[in-house]
């Protein structure tokens, strides 16, 4: 009976281990899409606008992002990290 209910907690932890690695893969492909939005947008920019969107910030957050989501589907550990916090502030 041990056996049968630590087989059945094995496989239900993997299922959701599978789970959140997919969500994980879809929000790395998001975050490039969201970078080549990112890219389009600053090529369209109005240089006589009086608000200027600071694209290099917003794109290095973005890359942050994207680096710790790759650290995360790379590694089969999960250990506590200190990371650079992103910026937020774009204008």
């Amino acid at each position: 009976l041990l056996a049968i209910i630590t087989i059945f907690i094995a496989s239900a932890t993997q299922a959701i281990t599978d789970q959140e690695r997919a969500v994980l893969q879809r929000l790395h492909t998001e975050l490039t899409v969201i970078g080549s939005f990112v890219e389009d947008a600053e090529q369209s920019v109005n240089q006589n606008d009086r608000q200027q969107v600071d694209y290099a910030q917003l794109k290095a957050d973005l890359q942050r992002i994207q680096d710790g989501v790759d650290d995360i589907l790379n590694n089969q550990r999960r250990e506590p990290r200190s990371l650079p916090s992103i910026s937020g502030d774009y204008h």
